[in-house]
């Protein structure tokens, strides 16, 4: 074992509660979609005062826009890490109505941690897989998260810098 490896017994690991990260709606979608309803209510309820059969055409696709922009409020990603069973689910969808697939422990090679130094910071935990990389939802603490998820899967945890300040960071720490 090397220094930066825990030595976790099995006993501890099967009392682990699953991690369950559960992505916020889209809000850039929403309010384009619920504005453009609402642009079209505004074409169809003076075209229906005035009696034109164009007040049909704006009055379903307002319909539209905004049961599109209600789906899209309700309509959610989440990750669960289930370390007793040592597998990843990733389900997206709308209450019922939804996508679920299973992605085994093993089958994950790293946790990747985007940082950011910039005004705004910004930052991205992935999990890399061997076909694809999950994109963990945004959170307030996404180095103990990425740590935390590193850890649980017993996997590499890799820091990546997205600009060049952070060079000058690093080397004045």
């Amino acid at each position: 074992m090397s220094v930066r490896q825990l030595d976790v017994p099995p006993a501890l690991a099967d009392r682990t509660l699953p991690i369950t990260l559960i992505s916020p709606p889209n809000w850039t979608a929403i309010i384009f979609l619920a504005t453009l309803g609402i642009l079209h209510l505004t074409i169809a309820i003076p075209a229906f005062l005035k009696q034109r059969w164009e007040g049909y055409m704006s009055a379903t696709l307002a319909c539209g826009f905004l049961t599109a922009a209600c789906v899209i409020f309700f309509a959610r990603s989440q990750i669960v890490f289930d370390a007793p069973h040592r597998r990843i689910r990733v389900r997206s969808g709308v209450g019922r109505f939804h996508f679920q697939r299973w992605i085994s422990f093993d089958d994950v090679h790293a946790v990747r941690l985007t940082m950011s130094s910039s005004d705004r910071p910004r930052s991205r935990v992935e999990v890399l897989c061997d076909n694809e990389d999950i994109q963990c939802p945004p959170n307030d603490a996404p180095r103990q998260e990425a740590l935390c998820l590193a850890i649980l899967m017993n996997v590499q945890l890799i820091k990546v810098w997205a600009d060049a300040k952070a060079d000058e960071h690093t080397a004045r720490v």
